[in-house]
């Protein structure tokens, strides 16, 4: 038995099928989208602290060394945002001081926007980081003035004062 359909029926059925086809692609790629970015680093334990530095390669300023100081930070009464100071010596001996703002994660990556002069200055660059194990990073981090920094990050304390 063959069934013939009018051309608008033919049409109605093909609209039909493209946007169950779509609703379909929809549900299984909206939780891949919306997981890009999770705000924050993870659970609070898990990553503040303070963290040495081991520079794998120094950018334009020949950074030879620095510590990560990773903390909760309140924004304004009753949000706490993760957030953190990232020191950086150079060849010449300089401090180099950026702010951690904007954290989220995905997996085990690990992303911040960095500002200069303070938590609220002007965004200067980004980093980059896995996380392969608790209390360590592979990181990279670019500002206009560093250049392109690689490093890897061990905490060596879970609290982030001294």
């Amino acid at each position: 038995m063959s069934l013939s359909l009018s051309p608008c029926r033919q049409r109605l059925a093909l609209a039909a099928a493209t946007a169950l086809v779509l609703a379909l692609v929809t549900s299984v790629l909206a939780p891949v989208a919306l997981a890009v970015g999770k705000e924050g680093w993870g659970r609070f334990p898990t990553f503040i602290g303070r963290y040495h530095a081991r520079i794998l390669s120094g950018g334009k300023l020949h950074v030879v060394g620095g510590e990560l100081t990773m903390f909760p930070q309140e924004e304004f009464p009753g949000s706490v945002q993760p957030a953190g100071i990232l020191k950086l010596k150079t060849k010449r001996g300089n401090n180099d001081l950026v702010y951690l703002t904007e954290l989220a994660h995905r997996a085990r990556g690990r992303f911040a926007t960095i500002n200069g002069g303070a938590f609220v200055g002007p965004k200067i660059g980004s980093f980059g980081a896995r996380m392969p194990a608790p209390g360590r990073l592979r990181a990279t981090f670019s500002t206009g003035g560093l250049g392109t920094v690689r490093a890897v990050f061990v905490r060596y304390s879970t609290s982030p004062t001294p």
